[in-house]
């Protein structure tokens, strides 16, 4: 009695683990950012290119929103929901500073994702998708 439920906690940690989560599998990957509510992204191939890298141990994504560097938490949760917590940016004066605030504006809005084709499309909470990154 004492090995079943040894095994059966065991088992329960294990589907508990963030191995288990699909940003597991996206292992500090750069996701550079190609489409914000739509509309296309001119990028570029390089470092300054926005983007986002998730760290599935340490649920936190590092990045670039095109000029300053960002990081925050982040939380991934059943039926595909994701929500970024209190998001933080270096703060370097940039000609696209515009653009670098509604990419920070949007990821407040994400709620959920969807992985397909290479692609990882975020949603808002109608989810409809507001920013595209491959």
């Amino acid at each position: 009695m004492k090995n079943i439920f040894l095994a059966f906690t065991l088992l329960i940690l294990a589907s508990c683990s963030s191995k288990s989560y699909p940003d597991s599998k996206w292992g500090n990957k750069q996701w550079t950012l190609i489409e914000i509510m739509g509309v296309p992204v001119q990028t570029s191939g390089s470092v300054q290119d926005a983007h986002l890298v998730f760290d599935a141990d340490d649920q936190q994504i590092t990045g670039s929103g095109s000029c300053n560097r960002i990081f925050g938490p982040y939380e991934i949760g059943k039926k595909n929901t994701l929500k970024f917590g209190e998001i933080g940016a270096t703060r370097i004066a940039c000609q696209n500073s515009a653009f670098e605030n509604t990419f920070l504006e949007t990821l407040k809005s994400v709620r959920y994702f969807q992985q397909t084709g290479g692609q990882l499309l975020l949603k808002n909470g109608e989810k409809k998708v507001i920013l595209k990154l491959q």
